[in-house]
């Protein structure tokens, strides 16, 4: 009987159709071809700026360093070249085949999108069939090595036509809706998007929010100017007008990774450039709507995302049921079953909650220390605190070896999806799911994930608060939701402001939109905007200031610095942060605060009341002034 081979596939939810798609096609594969188990290590998003591979969802790769595998795939959606070089390092150590999907990893077999053949296709459409001979390209940051490629083909095509290249008809932008008005905005300062005829972005996400600026100007694709994409998704073929685009062909090139790792592990030489080619889809977005009406015959992918929001609204609503009795455990068995209630409840059979076995006894502690950040992120034995399988029935408080992943023999055809337990820098252990696609068919499996690593911290928590009175008074003044101060401690510390001889500040800062974000995406993405937020401002400010969540969506910060200088540098500072992490974390919404600021002097003293009111008045001016400017 020949050998099980276990294939581990690693990367990033970040782009969740993608990363679906990729998974499916992989998992297909491997069972038509026999013999197979796939392991998918993944995560929501992975980021290289300030990033410890030690800590927080990134540890989650560091199970490559023990799982019993045979061979390895990374994809391209991993999000971190460095990341990608630190796995491939643990893995070549480990003499564990690895094998690149779109990333350029030195010694590393790649299979290589070839995009030259169809980005020369695309754009001699633009310029023979629709007549463009003015024609933007919008580049992206995150997809370096296809932007390069795009750009190069650019370079060389127009002039085949007798067209000139033109620098300012070029720029690189973020990936995000946002950036279809900086496309806009950056080509119309250049003085080169009022005579465009066609506008090419590398991502369809960049497409559909140039679109989406073209609309609120009062202008439309393709009747006023043709859009196209490098990346034609569901998404493309979703919104409306579909964006032409280029169809990167996630499944093919799975099935193609598949064949190479196969001839890999029996011991075959493989070239360290293998390639697959792109496929150009002629959709509305550029006026091809015969393309598009016979395109959309086959409606199995537009079909699939409205049934996946569906899902994700009905999934949301489940999880929302549990929320409270996640907070209010008291023991490890109750939060086990709560678990179990949850996973039940949003449709999934066939799960493991594993923990590290050195951790049970910290989490159920009355002990004030906190869980050490530097150790290692998983240790040598695992429990099942909570799981369910048709192979195993329902489990709990099962040790295993942490090297075979879950107590269940793999078998032919099976797939592990694993996803990481934390709670801010703290690692607990992960989830599996064993043949369930459920939690990465949209991002709201974060809900699941951060839900069941606060509740770990808040059950330890809890046993601190049974036997420390000092401890409870703290917490008594602590936000839950965001562990800021709350107005019991205003009411506390307010009067070590105000009497100080050399003055004081306050700062009144609150969320932009924070209605709209919850009414299109439900409480829990508002409540993880507000934890954003309160971050933000916590890192932006001194270490001696008080902040404060002081109501929903209102912050408060009292501090002993009165420079109106250094409250504006903190404004930017803010501002800064806020965008980084959107884009890091691809947030589906905007997010922004609005602060205003009152400063009392020994000259010119003001009482609290009078500092809030002042303060307040500032920061409504500021949320006015920032709509009138996103409105511009």
């Amino acid at each position: 009987m020949t050998a099980l081979k276990k294939i581990a596939l690693v990367t990033c939810g970040s782009n969740f159709e993608r990363h679906g798609n990729t998974i499916r096609a992989m998992r297909r594969k491997l069972m038509d071809m026999g013999g197979y188990a796939l392991y998918v290590i993944t995560n929501y998003g992975v980021y290289s700026d300030g990033m410890d591979f030690t800590q927080g969802e990134p540890a989650i790769y560091q199970l490559l360093e023990i799982l019993d595998i045979d061979g390895c795939i990374l994809e391209a959606n991993l999000g971190s070249l460095e990341l990608a070089k630190r796995i491939t390092g643990i893995l070549k150590k480990r003499g564990i085949p690895v094998l690149a999907i779109n990333l350029k990893l030195a010694d590393v077999p790649c299979l290589r999108l070839e995009i030259k053949t169809a980005g020369m296709e695309l754009l001699e459409h633009l310029i023979l069939t629709h007549s463009c001979s003015r024609i933007n390209l919008a580049l992206s940051e995150g997809n370096r090595v296809i932007s390069e490629t795009m750009l190069d083909v650019y370079r060389s095509i127009l002039p085949k036509y007798g067209i000139p290249f033109d620098e300012s008809r070029v720029l690189s932008t973020a990936v995000s809706f946002q950036s279809g008005d900086v496309i806009y905005n950056t080509f119309d300062q250049r003085g080169v998007m009022q005579d465009a005829q066609a506008v090419v972005c590398v991502h369809d996400v960049s497409a559909i929010g140039l679109c989406m600026a073209l609309e609120a100007r009062g202008l439309r694709a393709p009747d006023d100017l043709r859009i196209c994409s490098v990346n034609c998704s569901g998404n493309s073929i979703a919104w409306s007008p579909s964006i032409t685009g280029i169809d990167r062909m996630d499944g093919k090139a799975a099935e193609l990774a598949c064949e190479l790792m196969d001839q890999m592990l029996a011991g075959k030489e493989v070239s360290q450039d293998n390639t697959y080619p792109g496929e150009v889809r002629y959709l509305s977005s550029c006026g091809c709507t015969a393309s598009d009406t016979a395109h959309r015959a086959n409606p199995g992918v537009f079909h699939r995302l409205v049934v996946n929001k569906v899902e994700a609204a009905n999934q949301i609503g489940r999880m929302m049921q549990f929320n409270n009795a996640l907070e209010d455990v008291e023991s490890l068995a109750q939060l086990a079953s709560n678990i179990h209630g949850m996973m039940l409840g949003i449709g999934c059979r066939s799960y493991f909650c594993c923990l590290n076995e050195d951790d049970l006894s910290y989490i159920e502690s009355d002990s004030p220390e906190t869980k050490d950040a530097g150790e290692a992120p998983y240790h040598d034995r695992m429990v099942v605190l909570s799981g369910d399988s048709g192979r195993t029935g329902e489990l709990t408080g099962v040790s295993f070896d942490l090297k075979v992943l879950v107590p269940a023999e793999p078998q032919a055809g099976d797939m592990f999806l694993l996803l990481p337990i934390h709670y801010i820098n703290h690692s607990y252990g992960y989830m599996v799911f064993l043949n369930e696609m459920l939690p990465v068919d949209n991002y709201h499996y974060r809900i699941c994930q951060d839900s069941i690593g606060a509740s770990i911290e808040n059950l330890h928590r809890q046993m601190i608060l049974k036997s420390n009175i000092a401890e409870l008074d703290r917490l008594h003044m602590q936000d839950q939701l965001t562990g800021l101060k709350n107005r019991f401690a205003f009411k506390r510390y307010r009067d070590d402001y105000v009497h100080s001889p050399a003055g004081y500040s306050v700062a009144v800062l609150d969320i932009d939109g924070l209605k709209t974000i919850n009414d299109h995406f439900g409480h829990l993405a508002g409540n993880n905007a507000i934890s954003i937020a309160a971050g933000v401002i916590r890192e932006s400010v001194g270490k001696t200031d008080l902040v404060i969540r002081y109501g929903g969506d209102e912050f408060l910060v009292l501090s002993h610095d009165t420079s109106a200088d250094l409250w504006e540098w903190r404004r930017h500072r803010i501002d800064e942060q806020l965008d980084r992490i959107a884009e890091r974390q691809k947030l589906p919404y905007c997010l922004g605060i609005s602060m205003g600021y009152a400063v009392s002097s020994a000259e010119a003293p003001l009482s609290m009341e009078e500092s809030m009111e002042l303060a307040d008045r500032a920061m409504y001016e500021n949320k006015k002034d920032r709509k009138a400017r996103r409105k511009a």
